[in-house]
């Protein structure tokens, strides 16, 4: 019997006892890792609730990142007052490209040494510019002396001039002046800018300074008078409040004799109105001169160099060549 008990069921105890092994295996595959402390069903709101906090502490760091923290304001020390634009009032219509343009620096420019001067010098009849830079107080900073090709186009010239001021900063005056080969002045253009012993450079454009400051209706280019008298009429963009001069001077730079002193009335764009009595023997080539003299600036200019009459600190110079007759 034992021997038949052992051929029938000991198969089926082994067969049973590998069941249970396999079916014990399943069990803890399927458990889960650890026993968690929320209550059935709860997991997905914590799940929630957990990446809510997450975004809220990620856009809190986000704002903290891009908020611009306060910084403390810095007050400049005094400074002399900075040139303005009425330097260089808005020109009227009909005001042609000047005979010396000042590209650079424009007016109230704040400038360190070197200045840097950057000019458009119409050359017809001009043989060299002189470019000077003037302190506030008239004292000479600088200057350079250019020689200009004989041509009926423009010339670009470019200079730089190293200066020393004794303090933060000052007003300084940047003076142009051509000359034809007679020596005698074809035109003047002043620009008064900032000059600081240290910083940074802040260049403003040209504005009006490329333009002349006038517009003659009468006479014109080239023209012949006779009779005596000359007939002027045009408008100019003052300066400043100086008397505008009308003279009259031969070829060589001599006085005529023939000068009119007219009164600034308006700021922003003055008429002229007026007339000039000559006298000449004969067929006389001239130039007539319209200047204004500088408010603070009293540098001596020549109007030739062959003669001895000065100009005391002029601000602005234009000449118009013309024929005289009896």
């Amino acid at each position: 019997m034992r021997g038949r008990f052992d051929a029938v069921w000991l198969p089926r105890i082994i067969l049973l006892a590998a069941l249970a092994g396999s079916l014990a295996g399943c069990a803890l595959s399927d458990a889960s890792p650890g026993a968690t402390p929320y209550p059935a069903g709860y997991l997905p709101t914590v799940i929630y609730l957990t990446a809510r906090a997450i975004h809220a502490t990620s856009a809190a760091q986000t704002a903290a990142a891009v908020t611009p923290t306060s910084t403390p304001t810095f007050t400049p020390s005094p400074l002399p007052p900075t040139p303005t634009a009425s330097d260089t009032p808005t020109s009227p219509p009909g005001m042609s490209l000047g005979a010396i343009q000042v590209n650079s620096p424009g007016p109230a420019s704040r400038i360190i040494s070197p200045l840097e001067a950057r000019l458009t010098v119409v050359s017809w009849k001009n043989t060299r510019a002189y470019i000077a830079l003037y302190g506030e107080d008239g004292r000479l900073l600088g200057d350079e002396l250019l020689n200009i090709p004989n041509s009926s186009s423009a010339e670009y010239l470019f200079v730089k001039i190293p200066f020393e001021i004794r303090a933060v900063a000052e007003v300084g005056i940047l003076q142009v002046t051509t000359r034809n080969s007679m020596g005698v002045v074809m035109a003047l253009n002043t620009v008064r800018v900032l000059l600081l012993s240290s910083g940074v450079s802040q260049i403003n454009p040209p504005g009006n300074t490329i333009y002349e400051r006038v517009a003659l209706e009468t006479p014109a280019y080239e023209s012949t008078n006779s009779g005596g008298v000359l007939a002027v009429r045009g408008v100019y963009v003052p300066f400043n409040s100086q008397p505008l001069i009308l003279e009259l001077l031969d070829f060589n730079g001599k006085s005529l004799n023939a000068t009119r002193v007219l009164a600034i009335t308006d700021p922003d764009s003055q008429v002229i109105n007026t007339t000039l009595p000559y006298k000449v023997d004969g067929p006389t080539q001239a130039y007539l001169v319209i200047r204004q003299q500088d408010d603070t600036l009293k540098n001596p200019v020549y109007l030739a160099n062959q003669q001895n009459e000065v100009l005391t600190g002029p601000a602005y110079i234009y000449t118009q060549l013309i024929t005289l007759d009896p």
